[in-house]
């Protein structure tokens, strides 16, 4: 579904880290369900609204029949997020991706739009950072040359998406005007909860929209989430 997006000659294709062991969760939460939706599902919905063509990356013998796009098995299992860009860049060469993780449902598509615009070529990577300094690797748009970077931390083991945005010399970090929440993961089933009983008590939940208008290079847009009570975390 959609179509390719190119960037400086190079595609942009959607990526879905959905191969860890949600050992926290209890079960695999990628299928869990979020507003009736399965919160992988939800993912890839976004993705192919901003015509991304997505992937999903899965553990090795996991299917998901009822999604209509492309998986690939993680190469390298239990390598976590790392390991899943690591699979998509040598499954398909030359290509950046913009990659989330499956368990974040507070995304909206405009926090993605936002991303997409600001990334050109000259950047090996692109994310957000909020008002905190806070540097959130997801949403990302990271490019082919990475993989190189990518290879060498496997090799020794070093899985830290942190890591990897902080030795990598041409980065962009967009500021996150708005609620830092709109990252949150869903780490437990406690978490998935939390969110569900903020609908039931008739809160806004997650509206990532545009808060003002674009200011200086380096400053963005930030999103409206309010009165949500969860916890923020990576």
């Amino acid at each position: 579904m959609g179509v390719l997006r190119a960037c400086g000659g190079r595609v942009i294709r959607g990526l879905v880290l959905a191969g860890g062991k949600s050992s926290r969760f209890g079960s695999n939460k990628a299928v869990a369900r979020y507003q009736g939706i399965r919160l992988v599902e939800r993912a890839v919905s976004l993705l192919n609204e901003l015509s991304l063509k997505p992937v999903v990356a899965v553990q090795k013998g996991t299917g998901y029949p009822f999604l209509k796009c492309a998986t690939i098995d993680d190469r390298l299992p239990d390598r976590g997020p790392l390991g899943g860009l690591y699979t998509a860049m040598t499954v398909f060469r030359n290509t950046s991706f913009l990659a989330l993780t499956c368990d974040m449902p507070a995304l909206t598509r405009p926090v993605l739009s936002e991303l997409l615009s600001r990334h050109t070529p000259e950047f090996l990577a692109t994310a957000y950072r909020t008002q905190d300094e806070r540097v959130q690797p997801f949403p990302g748009v990271y490019g082919p040359l990475l993989l190189g970077t990518i290879r060498e931390k496997l090799k020794t083991n070093s899985l830290s998406v942190y890591d990897l945005l902080d030795k990598t010399p041409r980065k962009q970090f967009i500021l996150w005007r708005g609620d830092g929440r709109i990252f949150t993961n869903i780490n437990s089933a406690r978490d998935l909860r939390t969110f569900e009983m903020s609908d039931r008590h008739g809160r806004e939940g997650f509206s990532g929209r545009p808060a003002c208008p674009r200011g200086k290079p380096g400053e963005r847009t930030g999103a409206v989430l309010r009165r949500l009570d969860c916890r923020s975390r990576f």
